[in-house]
Formats: structure tokens, C-alpha cells, sequence
């Protein structure tokens, strides 16, 4: 008979040997039925982001209405996320984007979202698209299409490009 106690808990710990930081510490309390004690182990951590994120995915649709490129200035917003680094970057409508993955248990995060700084013309939907892409807490994919979404519903659908 064995007791053991694993605790995450959220907070950033740095690996010192590797210079790596990391999102989690970790600890593991294990007694077998024979200890007096149990035996402690700490370290760091981070969830392994889903890999069918890794990909190019190109806007077609936003808070549930379909978008033309009448909605941009050249092209649609695109979104290319490296799942290995936990960072995105892209096209936003108008300006070049880039940020932060954050992700836990099928939750995922755009985080510190920084896009250049082109003058949008007064249709272009990029405001919409970037506030829809902050407000983003979870996600879905299937038939090559990436749909996030926040409790109020679907925010943005992707089609798999690349």
C-alpha cells in the first residue's frame, strides 16, 4: 500500500542548471505502508500544450458572422502558433502580431498580445479580431478547423492551412 500527494501549483520557478523558467512547481509526497515519513520530491513543471495547435490557421469566421477581405486591408488575419515555445505570432488584419501561449487542461490563453502599429483604415475589423482573441479561455478542433471560445460561446473559427 502506497500514499501519495502530487500539488501544481502555479507560480514561476526557475531551473537554475538549465536557465529555463518554468510555470509550476511541482511536489510529490510518496509513503509506502513500511515508511514512518514520506519521502519528498520537488521540482518545476508546465502542461504540454496541445500539438494539433501547432499550425497555420486562417480567420473565417468571427462572433459567428463569416468575414471577407472587404473586412481587412490585404488579407485575413492568420495565426501560426509554435505549441514547442508557447508563443504565437501572425497577421492581424492590418498590423503583424506576436504573444505568449498559456495552457492547462484544454484551457488556452493568448497572452501579452503585441502587434505593430500601422494606421488601420476605419472598416478594417482588427479591434475585433484582437479583443476576440484576448477574451479566448478555451478551444476546439476538428475537420481541420480551430474554433476558441470564452462561456459566452464561439469568439473565432480557423481553417487549417497549412
Amino acid at each position: 500500500s502506497v500514499t501519495m500527494t502530487i500539488q501544481i501549483t502555479q507560480g514561476e520557478i526557475a531551473d537554475s542548471m538549465a536557465g529555463i523558467i518554468y510555470p509550476y512547481s511541482v511536489m510529490v509526497q510518496i509513503k509506502r505502508a513500511a515508511d514512518q515519513e514520506f519521502k519528498i520530491f520537488k521540482g518545476q513543471g508546465q502542461y504540454i500544450t496541445d500539438n494539433r495547435l501547432y499550425d497555420i490557421w486562417v480567420l473565417e469566421q468571427i462572433n459567428g458572422k463569416k468575414v471577407s477581405l472587404s473586412d481587412y486591408n490585404t488579407n485575413f488575419p492568420r495565426l501560426e502558433m509554435n505549441t514547442t515555445k508557447n508563443q504565437f505570432y501572425g497577421f492581424a488584419g492590418c498590423n503583424h502580431m506576436n504573444g505568449s501561449l498559456f495552457f492547462e487542461k484544454g484551457l488556452l490563453r493568448f497572452t501579452n498580445v503585441a502587434t505593430t502599429l500601422m494606421a488601420c483604415g476605419d472598416n478594417n475589423k482588427e479591434d475585433e479580431f484582437l479583443k476576440a482573441l484576448r477574451s479566448t479561455t478555451s478551444y476546439s478542433v476538428a475537420n481541420m478547423r480551430l474554433s476558441l471560445s470564452n462561456p459566452s460561446g464561439v469568439l473565432l473559427v480557423f481553417k487549417k492551412v497549412d
